[in-house]
């Protein structure tokens, strides 16, 4: 997701730049990582060793919520995600320095659920990130999906750097779904 992000990032400031209106913005990047190489350990005390202003990211919400505290309330810097997908951000006190643009887990599950239902499936399997986003999507889509009166049959996980799903497929197809769903990354498959 970094390219995009920073893609975004740098039309905006060419945007800001451009328009010529007494306000000059200079970008530092950084890269947060994720909850298991935990780059964000050493990115965002650099990053506010540079006195930034606002950070933008980090993608994941679990990443995010590894350094919420110390970008918000102990150094008063906006942190911004345009990922950020976890309902526990929705009333976290951040001192409202905290701002995300992807609507929460809780809209995207019941969009889907609602979807699969609108799309005549009766049940529906779902292989699973077993993360705070896989988990927390799977339970707000299964929310929406039996509201619709749907059934969910199977939710396997599986973790990040799994390579075999052998065993949740397996279980996916035996319990004979008219739908599956999958929630992960690209880069899982």
């Amino acid at each position: 997701l970094g390219p995009p992000e920073e893609a975004g990032v740098m039309l905006a400031v060419a945007d800001i730049n451009g328009a010529n209106a007494g306000i000059t913005l200079e970008v530092v990047y950084g890269d947060s990582g994720d909850t298991d190489n935990k780059a964000y350990e050493i990115e965002v005390p650099r990053l506010l060793g540079e006195d930034v202003r606002a950070l933008i990211g980090p993608a994941s919400s679990g990443v995010a919520m590894q350094f919420i505290d110390q970008v918000t309330k102990e150094a008063g810097v906006i942190l911004f995600s345009p990922a950020n997908t976890s309902p526990d951000f929705t009333d976290y006190d951040e001192d409202g320095l905290y701002f995300r643009t992807a609507p929460s887990d809780v809209l995207q599950g019941e969009v889907l659920g609602n979807l699969l239902a609108a799309d005549g499936h009766e049940t529906v399997a779902m292989i699973v990130i077993n993360d705070a986003y896989g988990t927390g999507l799977r339970d707000f889509t299964t929310l929406a999906f039996e509201a619709a009166g749907g059934e969910v049959v199977a939710t396997p996980s599986y973790n990040v750097g799994d390579t075999t799903f052998t065993s949740q497929i397996n279980e996916m197809l035996a319990a004979a779904p008219d739908a599956i769903v999958v929630l992960a990354f690209d880069e899982t498959f």
